[in-house]
């Protein structure tokens, strides 16, 4: 045992929570996304952590820690960089600690060696609080169906029982052997315990290299490297050798942008799209192939023992013969079986997700698909009430972020965010160059963006009144906003009955959102209604309907006035109309009324809006309409100038006697009782 390995002393009762005084969180596994989890947790000294595992002590991969083997990833994919650069346990501060910064920074190079990145990792496990090593979690349980969850642990002979919140599933993934070798296991070392083996397969004869990625070529580059190697046969079911794919491009795939886009695809897509792109985190880096190959072009003339590489040919048998192992294989491409004869097989066959037994008991309280697999939402819930979490064993629900090490600190921030109630941590949403799934607004893009007015209100005049739009301050509307939206008659924003943190919660939402805007309208400083603009090309809309360049849109809320004035209701609209036309950038306007609100449409109609279609939307078919923008605007524009837009219009124009519009679905955020829920605009039909 190292000194990094000293196992937690037995924690005592006040550190394992109560059913009375829950932990807030506790963290079943400590790999690097549990790990980062307990260093983002360490300066939040009002959230009670714990993080168990059932090992001696931190150690990453310890049989592929070659000496020059390097992350795969920069060095600001640490624990903590992504979510806090300012943090005491980023792999700078380490470097410094070390008095290794300096060589770092002479060799010029973002990727640390994998040693390196392990030693930086038991430096921070050293110094996070809250971690326990040598408890192996048993069972958990939820004896009242609701409230804290009991953790049960094994721990230096002793069974003990812990409390808390909310649940974090941090266990990874475990060494995946395939059956076929199931009969030779006696001569089968998988890759991830190779140095551990190492001396042993360099004396042996013949040894079989199964697999295509990373880990396979570093095993086979290693053998073929050592003076006297043994035999080698590299074969793969891989159709190739591939390289990993890692341009600029293709990386920003491991994006909350992408991330958006995969999750809204049916789950067979998501399955086929995963299976389709191994490259993208399952191959070969350039220089270890390039590495491979001068190795073998060094000793392709020296007496040294036979190599085959082999592709696109998969194992189909094994078994033991006369003291040696015989593997049947069979050509994915024309077909041919072929039997050889080794000694050892190292099996670089990749990991699987680690059994989750110990979360039998409340396997119905957590949210699954139906393969039984944990099924995480859009921020790694995993239960209906939100207070399970899960850090990996989420790439059928996640792609490529769940197994990224630069994600980790993301997730985590995500996760602090729901157990506290606050963003201890920003984070970015929209980060990539590219689009997903959609065409953005092209060079005609509205842009009525909110901050672009601050607290200055633009004045239009409609039908010989006069309206004051301001953008919406969350904080300074919120009794304003939530008076108007949790009342029954305010059904269609979908905000019925919504705490005052949830209301607030929406319209911070809104305010980071690109393409969404929300204004209070006002006449004489009276506010009288609600008015948002979006981007429909950003909106569930743009899936079922085809969104042009230039397209706008917005909701109307008119609200209940103590003395109504006729006709207020059509001249609000024609003052938001007036609004959205002050942007050149706005070329037509979409409303999408639910088919059944007639009143809503009459007014559309009036307004001059053309019926064109139908669509399905969460929660309402839709009657899409739009009106396209006028050829010439008069003397009414705002006075503050040209404005420039944000989206499509829904029926939220009402008037007096009816004074909410339809709000064209907006979808309810996941878990809306947590008062930090944050929804993104693709998840929310406004």
């Amino acid at each position: 045992m190292t000194p990094h390995e000293t196992p937690s002393p037995t924690a005592c009762p006040a550190d394992r929570g109560t059913p009375e005084l829950p932990l807030d969180l506790l963290c079943v596994g400590v790999g690097p996304f549990g790990l980062g989890l307990a260093c983002l947790t360490d300066p939040l000294r009002d959230v009670r952590a714990a993080f168990l595992d059932a090992a001696d002590g931190f150690d990453w991969h310890p049989g592929l820690l070659f000496e020059d083997a390097t992350l795969q990833v920069p060095f600001l994919a640490d624990l903590v960089t992504m979510a806090d650069p300012t943090s005491r346990f980023s792999f700078l501060q380490w470097l410094k600690e070390t008095d290794e910064l300096y060589p770092f920074y002479v060799r010029e190079s973002f990727y640390p060696l994998r040693r390196d990145y392990n030693a930086y990792c038991r430096w921070a496990a050293e110094r996070a609080r809250g971690i326990h090593w040598g408890h192996r979690v048993t069972e958990v349980t939820r004896p009242a169906g609701e409230g804290p969850w009991c953790v049960t642990a094994a721990a230096h002979g002793e069974s003990r029982s812990w409390w808390t919140r909310h649940l974090v599933v941090g266990t990874g993934t475990v060494p995946a052997v395939p059956p076929q070798l199931e009969a030779v296991s006696g001569d089968t070392v998988h890759a991830g315990d190779y140095l551990g083996h190492r001396e042993d397969l360099l004396r042996r004869r013949h040894v079989t290299v199964v697999g295509s990625g990373q880990s396979a070529a570093e095993v086979f580059l290693d053998l073929v490297s050592a003076p006297d190697a043994p035999a080698v046969d590299w074969i793969t079911r891989s159709p190739r050798f591939y390289p990993m794919e890692y341009s600029k491009l293709s990386l920003e795939l491991t994006s909350p942008d992408y991330l958006d886009h995969f999750r809204a695809l049916p789950e067979a897509d998501r399955e086929r799209l995963n299976a389709s792109q191994p490259q993208l985190h399952r191959g070969i880096s350039d220089d270890t192939i390039d590495a491979i190959h001068e190795a073998l072009y060094v000793r392709r003339h020296a007496d040294a023992a036979p190599v085959r590489l082999v592709a696109a040919t998969e194992l189909t048998d094994a078994w033991h013969e006369g003291g040696r192992t015989v593997l049947r294989w069979r050509s994915t491409e024309n077909h041919r079986v072929r039997e050889t004869v080794t000694d050892t097989v190292v099996a670089a066959t990749g990991y699987r997700p680690a059994d989750l037994d110990w979360l039998a008991t409340v396997t119905d309280q957590l949210s699954t698909d139906a393969a039984g697999r944990l099924s995480p939402d859009r921020h790694h819930r995993a239960s209906p009430d939100g207070t399970v979490h899960v850090l990996n064993h989420g790439e059928h629900t996640h792609a490529l972020t769940a197994p990224d090490l630069g994600m980790g600190p993301l997730r985590n921030a995500h996760v602090l965010a729901h157990v506290t109630g606050r963003a201890p941590y920003a984070t970015e949403e929209h980060t990539t160059f590219q689009s997903f799934g959609r065409i953005p607004q092209g060079d005609t893009v509205p842009r009525l963006a909110a901050e672009r007015w601050g607290d200055g209100a633009v004045e239009v005049r409609s039908q010989d009144r006069t309206f004051s739009l301001r953008p919406v301050d969350p904080e300074r509307d919120l009794a304003l906003l939530h008076g108007w939206l949790s009342a029954p008659r305010a059904h269609a924003w979908e905000l019925v009955d919504a705490t005052p943190e949830q209301v607030l919660a929406e319209y911070r939402r809104m305010a980071a959102a690109p393409g969404e805007d929300a204004w209070i309208v006002s006449e004489h400083g009276t506010p009288l209604a609600l008015l948002e603009t979006y981007d429909p090309a950003r909106s569930p809309l743009a899936a079922v309907w085809p969104v042009r360049d230039g397209d706008a849109g917005l909701h109307l809320f008119v609200a209940p006035a103590d003395r109504p004035v006729p006709g207020t209701t059509r001249a609000v609209m024609a003052a938001a109309l007036r609004f959205l036309w002050s942007d050149p950038g706005v070329q037509r306007v979409l409303v999408e009324p639910d088919v059944r609100n007639e009143r809503i449409r009459a007014i559309n109609r009036w307004a001059g809006f053309r019926e064109v279609g139908e669509a399905r939307l969460p929660g309402k078919t839709a009657c899409v309409s739009v009106v396209e923008r006028p050829a010439a605007q008069d003397d009414a524009a705002p006075v503050h100038g040209a404005a420039r837009a944000r989206g499509a219009t829904s029926d939220r124009s009402t008037d007096p006697a009816a004074p909410v519009s339809d709000r064209a679905g907006r979808q309810a955020p996941e878990h809306a009782a947590s008062p930090c829920t944050t929804s993104t605009r693709a998840e929310a039909d406004r």
